[in-house]
């Protein structure tokens, strides 16, 4: 099964450039990026250190539905409270929640919001959970 992550509207280079690094030190290598600032700019790169290809690589969406348009499960994070969903779940419960879904998935996305204020209520509801 494939591990992708998108962030929604980063607005800071260096933290796209941090997530590369996360994702591929992680063992992972997809990033979808929607609406982003510039994030093949020297400071993202800078940040990304030795993961210059998960950046280069990343494909950019306009709009988060067009990002999960091939995507089998998406999950919405948040740390903030939401009325966007009746049922939350917390981080430790996912790997089960994911394992749970056994061979009926191909892919599963995780999807972060921007820096300011995180995923909107109608972007948590366009994730499945």
């Amino acid at each position: 099964m494939e591990i992708v992550f998108i962030l929604v509207e980063p607005a800071v280079a260096g933290n796209i450039g941090s997530a590369a690094r996360a994702i591929k030190t992680m063992g992972f290598s997809e990033l979808r990026l929607v609406n982003p600032c510039d994030y093949l700019s020297l400071e993202a790169r800078k940040m990304a250190h030795a993961s210059g290809e998960i950046l280069e690589n990343a494909e950019v969406f306009y709009g988060l539905k067009e990002a999960l348009e091939d995507i089998d499960l998406s999950i919405a994070t948040t740390a903030k409270q939401r009325d966007a969903r009746l049922e939350f779940h917390p981080n430790t419960d996912i790997p089960e929640i994911i394992r749970s879904k056994g061979d009926t998935i191909k892919n599963v996305a995780i999807v972060f919001g921007g820096e300011e204020s995180g995923l909107s209520n109608n972007d948590i509801r366009t994730c499945d959970i």
